[in-house]
């Protein structure tokens, strides 16, 4: 039973290193440049998305 407890425990830890891991990697800290690259690339979807739906506003006969 004894060997049974301590390979429940290494297991535990493993798990406990892995959802340690998974934390570190959700809170990753992005560089400023990234920052820069995802606030442009941000800019240019929305803008896109702007005259999509202008262009189907236009073809629906709304202005």
């Amino acid at each position: 039973m004894h060997q049974n407890e301590t390979k429940q425990q290494f297991e535990m830890y493993k798990l406990d290193e892995r959802m340690r891991e998974a934390h570190e990697d959700a809170h990753r800290v992005i560089s400023k440049k990234e920052a820069a690259k995802m606030k442009i690339a941000n800019a240019i979807v929305a803008g896109v998305l702007a005259v999509l739906v202008g262009g189907l506003l236009f073809l629906l006969d709304v202005f």
